[in-house]
């Protein structure tokens, strides 16, 4: 799993590739639900276990060539490559299922976990900067976390429901990273998928 800087570092990336290419990009930003107030209740242990748990669903149910990162607040990002937004929503949707029966044991006690997924993806030269579809999957994200959690959401989702009670989503200024933040750490390493 890569660190925060590398991650957005390959998300770059390989947003500059699928713009030079025109080929589509799909992300999915995933967050186990409670998962502050459940460090709180098992420790810190907890938030490595789950680390784990989180890598191995991922990496059972996407290729190798796709790309996985933590990024700040216990959140994990998952860069597609050459998905559009169709393909990006069937990923999400078979991580979520395999996370919902999944069981991750503290001492002895299983604790049953839920996981809000937020994605978006660009299937074609409109979007001009990667940290839109960063904004935007944090968005659909958010979106999901206030609805109770537990679900997939996509961007599109978002704008849609949005304008139905006529409160905006979140725009792509509001999760603009720092330009420190982009660059990548000096000793980089790179995944061959």
């Amino acid at each position: 799993m890569f660190s925060q800087a590398q991650i957005l570092h390959l998300m770059k990336n390989e947003f500059a590739r699928a713009r030079r290419h025109g080929i589509p990009l799909g992300v999915v930003l995933l967050q186990v639900d409670r998962l502050p107030q459940l460090v709180d209740l098992h420790g810190v242990g907890l938030r490595s276990t789950v680390k784990q748990a989180v890598a191995g669903v991922v990496r059972d149910k996407t290729r190798g060539s796709d790309l996985l990162g933590t990024t700040n607040d216990d959140r994990y990002l998952l860069v597609l490559p050459h998905t559009d937004a169709q393909q990006t929503r069937l990923v999400a949707e078979r991580i979520y299922q395999v996370f919902s029966s999944l069981e991750v044991r503290v001492e002895e006690r299983a604790l049953a976990l839920s996981v809000s997924v937020g994605i978006t993806a660009c299937d074609d030269r409109s979007t001009l900067f990667f940290d839109s579809l960063l904004s935007q999957a944090e968005s659909a994200l958010r979106y999901a976390m206030d609805a109770g959690g537990d679900q997939v959401v996509s961007f599109a989702e978002t704008t849609l429901l949005a304008g139905a009670d006529g409160e905006l989503p979140l725009s792509e200024d509001d999760f603009a990273l720092p330009e420190d933040e982009l660059d990548p750490p000096a000793s980089e390493e790179r995944r061959d998928g």
